[in-house]
C-alpha cells in the first residue's frame, strides 16, 4: 500500500471551496522560501562545486520547487473548478524525491572535489532523470521514492549542518538541524492527508523551509564562502 496519500476531490468534498483555493495559494509560500534558499546556496557554493555538481544542485532544486508548485496547482483546480488533474498530485513524490537526491549527489561531489580526488559521476545524471520521467505517469510503490526522499532530503540538510558547524557557524548549523526535525514531522503528516490536516502541513512546511532559508542566509553572511580555500579539512 502506498503510504503517501494522494489528494482528490473527495478529500475536500466537505471543505469550503474558497478556503481550498486559499490553501493552494499559501502552499506556494514554502515553495518560494525553498527556491530562495537554494539559489542563495547555489550562488555561495558555486566555486566549491564541480560543473556536474552545480548542474545537479540547480536542476534538483528546480525539480523540488516545481513538484510543490504543481501540487499547489492541483489543489487550486480542485477548489476553484472542482476538476481533479490527478497527474499534478501523482508527480509530487517521484519528482521531489529525485530532486532532493540530485542535490545530495551535488554536495557529495563538492566534498570529493574538496578532498582533491577529482572524481565526478556524470553517468548517474541521465539514468536518474530518465527514471523520474518514466515513473511519474504511474507507479505502484512509493518505497523507492521514500528512500530517495530520506537519503536526499536528510543528506542535504545534514551536509549543510555539518559544513556550518565545521566553519564554526553555530546559528546556521542550528537552523539546518531544526529543519531536519521539521522535515521528519512533514513526512509524518504527509501520511494523513485531509482538508483539516492540510493546514498543519502548511504550517510545518513553512517552518521547514523558513529554517532552511535562515540557515542559508546565516551561512553565507557569516562564513567566508567566497574564499576558495575556506573549506575545513
Amino acid at each position: 500500500m502506498n503510504p503517501i496519500l494522494l489528494l482528490n476531490i473527495e478529500t475536500y468534498e466537505n471543505a469550503p471551496r474558497g478556503l481550498v483555493v486559499l490553501q493552494a495559494l499559501i502552499d506556494l509560500i514554502p515553495v518560494g522560501l525553498f527556491l530562495a534558499a537554494s539559489i542563495i546556496l547555489l550562488h555561495a557554493l558555486h566555486n566549491k562545486m564541480t560543473k556536474a555538481g552545480y548542474a545537479l544542485f540547480g536542476g534538483g532544486s528546480v525539480m523540488v520547487a516545481a513538484s510543490g508548485a504543481l501540487k499547489a496547482l492541483h489543489k487550486f483546480f480542485i477548489g476553484a473548478a472542482q476538476v481533479d488533474y490527478s497527474i499534478l498530485d501523482k508527480q509530487f513524490m517521484p519528482t521531489q524525491s529525485v530532486g532532493f537526491f540530485l542535490m545530495f549527489i551535488a554536495l557529495l561531489l563538492m566534498v570529493i572535489k574538496a578532498l582533491k580526488k577529482g572524481t565526478e559521476v556524470r553517468s548517474i545524471v541521465a539514468p536518474v532523470f530518465l527514471f523520474a520521467v518514466l515513473v511519474i505517469p504511474e507507479y505502484t510503490s512509493s518505497l523507492p521514492f521514500v528512500v530517495m526522499m530520506i537519503v536526499g532530503g536528510a543528506g542535504v540538510l545534514i551536509s549543510m549542518a555539518v559544513l556550518s558547524a565545521r566553519l564554526k557557524n553555530i546559528p546556521a548549523a542550528i537552523c539546518f538541524g531544526l529543519s531536519i526535525v521539521a522535515m521528519l514531522a512533514m513526512g509524518y503528516m504527509s501520511s494523513r492527508s485531509s482538508y483539516s490536516t492540510a493546514w498543519f502541513q502548511i504550517l510545518i512546511n513553512t517552518a521547514f523551509q523558513g529554517l532552511y532559508l535562515a540557515g542559508a542566509l546565516l551561512l553565507t553572511k557569516k562564513s567566508n564562502l567566497g574564499d576558495p580555500d575556506c573549506f575545513p579539512h
